[in-house]
């Protein structure tokens, strides 16, 4: 397996925009949308945690983003633990022999593994408004 890089169509134009490939520490899934003809997408909010601390006594996050990886064909899945908030330890984008994995390492919720013959990634800047760090935002 290749760890992918800048290889599938949109992750060059992500990382140009958030400096480098984020680990994805602390991310949210947000939505996942499975097609069996189609495209296929799952949406993540990840960030970039500062070592600066608010008054609350959190960590300062920036550049938050929504990525989204659409599969246009999954051949495989693996996932375990959905639920309302499903924040994960790690991603991992490779590619194999039967075309792009993307790996969710757990935390809480959301796990595992989905296959697909191709992918591509998207992006938009901000906080989505049912995310985790919004609701902390508003208190």
């Amino acid at each position: 397996m290749l760890e992918v890089t800048d290889e599938a169509p949109g992750t060059a134009e992500f990382i140009k925009w958030f400096g480098y490939w984020p680990s994805f520490h602390d991310a949210e899934v947000l939505d996942l949308k499975l097609c069996r003809s189609g495209p296929s997408t799952i949406r993540i909010h990840t960030f970039e945690m500062t070592d600066r601390v608010n008054t609350q006594g959190f960590f300062v996050c920036v550049k938050h983003v929504v990525v989204s990886f659409i599969f246009d064909h999954v051949t495989n899945l693996d996932l375990n633990y959905f639920n309302a908030q499903n924040v994960i330890t790690g991603l991992h984008l490779r590619q194999t022999s039967d075309g792009y994995q993307l790996t969710l390492e757990p935390c809480h919720g959301l796990d595992g593994t989905i296959t697909g013959d191709s992918i591509r990634v998207s992006f938009d800047p901000g906080i989505p408004e049912d995310s985790q760090y919004a609701k902390l935002a508003a208190t």
